[in-house]
């Protein structure tokens, strides 16, 4: 969420007045600035954590032998899903549409905030539907929420493959592996056909200043189902590879390649973000090589994070498992739906009321990025005790069924009515 923040305050920072231009746009190519913008690649780790997740817990299942019916299974897991999402999530985008304009004024709140808040008074039923991404593409309401809905969506698919291929196992592995790669393809094809970029050349600074009104790579590769297929496949992949593993009783921590590959991977998964952009050299990339890394950038890091978490499930010491075992971030993790949510309503407000020109470096960026980064956290967790939590212990109670009272025993069913009489 951390990484999420601080790509998003460089990217806000692009919409206001900045006095270096000609050093933000020479900066770009350097290693930390290339790591920064290209970081959204990350969000592949939340769609592979949502689907390994999903179909871990249908395989425990599975491997104690419950019998599940698809039809009811799907309907309650979605409902679950949109119960666990929905209200915070609704509850922010009425703010947004409604009390966000009256609560600050600037040089830039009419084009920042109310014109968002606009867009988000004319839109607010497909956020309701989890369509934004699809439905009015190029308005942009929150513009952070396309991967609830594309996360939604996936999540739905995720869940039909997993009860589809129930009565698989080993050849479970075999059929995602292949639809990984069918989506790899399709995705060259279309970035092929329609020149599409990567993610690093999608995020150039008249691209942000536009907030990619008519960017068919934003639309068709950034924010689409389609273009984040290739996490969701990999966690898939990740679960049932772990099932298959454990049926075998195959212990991979005992393989010193693996070891090796598990160790080395997280570190290889943030060069791929810093360097990954290299790959297609300076200037306008041609359209072969654009299209290649667009189709495989997302597949990579994927595949990197689920090598590092299928090393720590079996077990393989590293640095990272070590630092990211922390029970500390258990608090951060419960509200960062929350600042998820907030962080680009508090940076705005913040850019758009200020009365001077931005000064965008590396300095400024660090120290806006811990003040909206606390900020957004605090603000998330009256969030998330007036909203979140309310809402799911009330759908819990509704749904746990109450036990009827216990029959009395009869000698004390006589003694009551002794004493009564």
């Amino acid at each position: 969420m951390l990484c999420f923040i601080i790509e998003h305050v460089c990217w806000l920072n692009t919409l206001t007045y900045i006095v270096n231009t000609r050093q933000v746009e020479q900066m770009r190519r350097e290693t930390d600035a290339m790591l920064m913008s290209n970081s959204t690649l990350m969000v592949q780790a939340f769609f592979l954590m949502s689907a390994f997740l999903l179909a871990n817990k249908l395989l425990q299942q599975r491997r104690r032998q419950q019998r599940i019916a698809f039809f009811s299974t799907f309907a309650e897991t979605m409902v679950n899903r949109v119960v666990r999402m929905s209200p915070t999530y609704f509850f922010v985008v009425w703010f947004a549409a409604s009390w966000w304009p009256r609560g600050g004024s600037g040089p830039l709140w009419a084009p920042l905030v109310a014109g968002e808040s606009a867009v988000c008074q004319r839109k607010w039923w497909t956020h309701l539907l989890y369509l934004n991404n699809l439905l009015y593409a190029d308005d942009k309401c929150l513009i952070q929420t396309w991967y609830l809905a594309a996360d939604m969506q996936l999540y739905a698919t995720a869940l039909l493959l997993t009860l589809a291929m129930w009565k698989l196992r080993r050849a479970a592995v075999y059929v995602l592996t292949s639809l990984l790669a069918v989506s790899v393809v399709t995705v060259f094809g279309l970035a092929y056909a329609w020149h599409l970029v990567p993610t690093y050349v999608l995020h150039r600074p008249e691209a942000v200043r536009a907030l990619y009104n008519g960017d068919l790579s934003f639309n068709l590769l950034y924010q689409s189902p389609v273009g984040n297929a290739p996490g969701t496949l990999v966690g898939l992949l990740l679960a049932h590879l772990h099932h298959t593993l454990l049926d075998s009783n195959i212990r991979l921590s005992e393989y010193r390649w693996f070891r090796w590959a598990a160790w080395w991977s997280p570190w290889l998964a943030l060069w791929w973000v810093a360097s990954s952009p290299r790959l297609v050299g300076a200037g306008p990339p041609a359209p072969a090589a654009a299209a290649a890394l667009a189709a495989t950038e997302r597949a990579v890091f994927a595949l990197l994070v689920a090598t590092a978490l299928l090393g720590a499930m079996h077990g393989v010491n590293s640095p990272v498992r070590s630092v990211l075992s922390w029970r500390g971030w258990a608090v951060l993790a419960r509200l960062s739906f929350g600042a998820l949510l907030l962080h680009m309503l508090i940076n705005k407000s913040l850019l758009a009321s200020q009365l001077a020109a931005t000064h965008l470096g590396r300095t400024t960026v660090i120290l806006e990025w811990f003040g909206v980064a606390v900020a957004s956290y605090m603000a998330a967790m009256p969030l998330a005790l007036l909203v979140e939590i309310p809402v799911q212990r009330l759908y819990r109670a509704l749904r746990t069924p109450r036990a009827a009272p216990a029959p009395a025993p009869a000698g004390a069913a006589q003694e009551k009515a002794d004493v009564a009489s």
